[in-house]
């Protein structure tokens, strides 16, 4: 199945800012849900895209399903997507990403370790030869891997800020290695939903 980037990202980030007005509803949830904790977040991006240096000015927004600790830990599911609204003239890179995020919590600090796999684009709007300068590339879909954490600010009952930080691997032809490596940080609005609020 061929994942449509272009279309899926816009629609997490919409996602996203829908969530924000559910609070009614999410108020009413049953107490069987009271352990689960809905968080969306959206922000800004400095995306370093290790390709000549290149970087990227992007939007990434996301959602979180937390479940009830355990030995100190908050375990959550994560999805995120990321997509450049100021991209250059060399590389940008769009991405959509899921995986497991664990974190701690302590008064207002809420720090977190994350694991995120998902599929990327990588565009060259003027085009990039191989290591061999046998071909030119213009874009390329792949597998993305991403290893990060960051730290939620709690502000507010429901809101919080987040500074955070990911280190990726795409899959690319354009470098002897096979790989591109980028470094991408991130201040972004968290909103939470539930009893909890932001705890």
């Amino acid at each position: 199945m061929h994942l449509n980037l272009h279309r899926t990202i816009p629609a997490v980030i919409l996602f996203v800012a829908s969530l924000s007005f559910d609070s009614a509803h999410a108020q009413a949830a049953p107490t069987a849900y009271a352990n689960i904790r809905l968080s969306a977040f959206a922000g800004a991006s400095a995306n370093y895209t290790g390709v000549q240096l290149a970087k990227n000015g992007d939007i990434t927004a996301g959602f979180d399903v937390g479940f009830r600790p355990f030995a100190g830990f908050f375990p959550a599911l994560e999805a995120r997507g990321t997509y450049p609204i100021l991209d250059g003239q060399v590389a940008n890179q769009k991405n959509l990403l899921a995986g497991i995020r664990l974190g701690r919590r302590k008064q207002n600090f809420n720090p977190y370790g994350d694991v995120l796999f998902g599929r990327g684009i990588l565009n060259f709007p003027n085009g990039l030869a191989n290591p061999a300068n046998t071909f030119t590339v213009l874009s390329n879909t792949t597998n993305v891997l991403s290893f990060g954490g960051g730290l939620d600010y709690v502000l507010a009952q429901h809101w919080a800020v987040k500074g955070d930080f990911q280190f990726q691997k795409y899959d690319s032809p354009v470098t002897t290695s096979g790989s591109v490596f980028s470094k991408v940080f991130t201040a972004a609005i968290v909103y939470r939903i539930g009893t909890g609020g932001v705890r």
